[in-house]
């Protein structure tokens, strides 16, 4: 019998770092019996299995959920590992796709969770998550801008949908797994097992943590807000949502310029956005922590109040864009300065 370690991550709630970290330790992992999909979901007993492209197997699972891909050939890669497990070495297998949380009200992706419900032995699932305030900044950062919103306009349209709806989801997943073991658990690193989300992640997945290789650089940053709000404006410099290399050619282009770049401001929704957030979500983040983790401060994790009261007033609205656009101008100018010797 085979168990299963499910990562469902949320976007933008730690999931490439644990996936990265995942993918950094897959030999170890192997030598104990722990295997990890590759990228098409391929394990040792397939012919196609690639162990350096062990990661994340988001794509493939992206591809059954439109129908690309039946979910009987899925069905039948799971057959093929836990038929072969016991001859293989194989106890346990860990899984991590952001897109299992992402679309989780379509009808594929509950069949992929109910399939995987009934295919492995034990399921213990740990999911991440962080206040929608902070959530749906990032987003915008790394999507939103790219489509020309603004941020206020991002999170309101976000605010409506089911996507930082932490409690609807958590919920739909005990539905999934009645006989799974589910960890819900805010990102906050405070609250973290030893202030560290790896260790935490292996904690609460039960995962031994000798001789693991925990130096894992936080990947999948955005750049800043100041750096979005000029760039939401020329959007069309974007191939699509996913499109990185303006990013890398900012960054590439200001050696000198990296604090500011990543730099994170105060203010950045307006009231009326705060309280658009506090409103849609306040009462189902209560419910989450009461479920999932009543012995973490609410009020310094998932509650929305201490955004809701904060201090926003014309002046500081005013020395904030001027705060923003002195450091747009620095950027600038490095920019230009990396330009000039390279012409010499």
């Amino acid at each position: 019998m085979v168990d299963l370690v499910l990562h469902p991550g949320h976007s933008k709630c730690g999931s490439t770092t644990i996936q990265d970290f995942l993918y950094a330790n897959r030999e170890l992992f192997r030598s104990r019996g722990i295997f990890l999909p590759d990228l098409n979901f391929n394990f040792p007993c397939h012919d196609e299995y690639q162990f350096q492209l062990t990661h994340t197997p988001r794509d493939y699972l992206a591809r059954v959920q439109s129908g690309e891909v039946d979910i009987s050939e899925l069905s039948k890669k799971i057959d093929d590992l836990i038929n072969k497990a016991e001859e293989m070495g194989c106890r346990r297998v860990i899984i991590s796709a952001e897109n299992l949380i992402n679309a989780i009200t379509s009808k594929m992706t509950s069949a992929i969770h109910q399939l995987f419900a009934e295919k492995f032995n034990k399921v213990r699932i740990v999911y991440y998550v962080r206040r929608q305030d902070t959530l749906l900044l990032a987003a915008w950062q790394q999507w939103g801008h790219k489509d020309g919103y603004s941020l206020n306009e991002y999170v309101s349209k976000l605010a409506k949908t089911k996507f930082a709806d932490f409690n609807f989801i958590a919920t739909k997943l005990r539905q999934f797994y009645t006989d799974g073991v589910l960890k819900v658990f805010p990102l906050e690193r405070k609250y973290l097992t030893d202030e560290n989300l790896l260790t935490d992640f292996c904690t609460r997945a039960v995962i031994n943590k000798a001789k693991l290789n925990f130096d894992i650089q936080s990947s999948n940053a955005g750049i800043s807000s100041a750096l979005c709000d000029t760039l939401s404006k020329i959007n069309n410099v974007y191939i699509n949502q996913h499109d990185q290399n303006i990013k890398n050619s900012i960054i590439s282009s200001t050696p000198n310029a990296k604090n500011i770049i990543s730099k994170k401001y105060s203010l950045e929704m307006s009231n009326e956005t705060r309280e658009i957030l506090f409103t849609r979500f306040q009462e189902s983040n209560e419910a989450l922590a009461k479920r999932f983790f009543p012995n973490v401060p609410f009020d310094n994790t998932m509650s929305l109040t201490l955004a809701k009261g904060s201090v926003d007033n014309d002046m500081q609205r005013l020395m904030k864009k001027i705060e923003k656009l002195e450091d747009i101008n620095a950027i600038q100018m490095d920019m230009i300065l990396q330009l000039m010797d390279r012409v010499k």
